[in-house]
């Protein structure tokens, strides 16, 4: 790889890069020299003479990424609300790793273009900087517009599928959905976020917690109010008991850690 900086043909280089791009982030096979070339490309684009490229090759990257994402979410549609959670399943496992072997391909791009002018951790946590506009490493953005492009439309019918599957698990400890694919499906809200400085939890409280804990708190109330009409409240307390510890082993098998003390302390269920 030449580190002189060199005069550069941008569609010609961008057409070779981005059927690679295709390759990864769907995990088809590239092979190590045609990663190479394309890792080196990135770097002459990002140091063309006469005039850097770094800019015209985030915005196009930008591009194929929000069109590869809306092309996903067709065929996650396309299988009905049936098979939605298990496509999305597929796809965002899919998308997520290829996302993640995207980001080193573009290294060069992320570490002397975007990391130079991002805002420091500081800045970012205690405010006072105004971060839109302000570019993303690639596999962040690979990430930011998954959420914007598939978790934003299909956000609320997943949720709705997810809580169904949960009471499903609640009346006959099994699912209809396969466990990985709910729990995958759950945590992808908080793996979305995860390049955040702060509030990466905040999706998946405010989509799907705080549905869970409404429905959870709607659950424990009605299985409450009949276990009272036995008038017994030493089996009233044995059976609270036990439902509590069903609900937690519920959610140690479906949510996110964080979720746990909330399934315990939630004021439904101190009640």
């Amino acid at each position: 790889m030449s580190l002189k900086p060199r005069t550069v043909d941008f569609n010609a280089t961008w057409t070779l890069l981005q059927e690679t791009i295709h390759g990864v982030i769907t995990l088809a096979h590239v092979p190590r020299p045609v990663w190479n070339d394309r890792f080196s490309d990135v770097y002459s684009l990002c140091v063309a003479h006469p005039e850097p490229m770094a800019d015209r090759l985030y915005a196009e990257t930008k591009l194929y990424l929000t069109n590869h994402v809306a092309k996903l979410l067709n065929e996650v549609l396309e299988g009905g609300d049936a098979h939605l959670v298990k496509n999305y399943f597929k796809y965002w496992t899919d998308y997520s790793i290829g996302a993640r072997y995207l980001h080193s391909l573009y290294l060069y791009l992320n570490q002397q273009h975007i990391k130079t002018q991002k805002l420091s951790d500081a800045e970012i946590i205690y405010g006072g900087s105004d971060t839109a506009g302000e570019q993303m490493e690639i596999g962040e953005l690979a990430l930011e517009i998954w959420r914007s492009g598939m978790i934003s439309p299909l956000g609320y019918k997943l949720v709705k599928l997810l809580l169904e599957a949960i009471d499903e698990d609640r009346l006959y400890h099994t699912t209809t959905l396969p466990i990985d694919a709910v729990k995958g499906t759950i945590l992808s809200f908080v793996e979305v976020q995860t390049y955040k400085k702060k509030g990466q939890l905040q999706l998946y409280q405010e989509l799907f917690e705080e549905p869970f804990l409404n429905s959870s708190g709607e659950h424990f109330k009605r299985d409450a109010a009949r276990l009272l009409e036995s008038k017994d409240v030493s089996l009233y307390m044995e059976k609270v008991i036990a439902k509590i510890d069903e609900e937690l082993f519920r959610a140690r098998k479906f949510l996110h850690p964080s979720s746990l003390p909330k399934v315990c302390f939630s004021p439904t269920v101190r009640n």
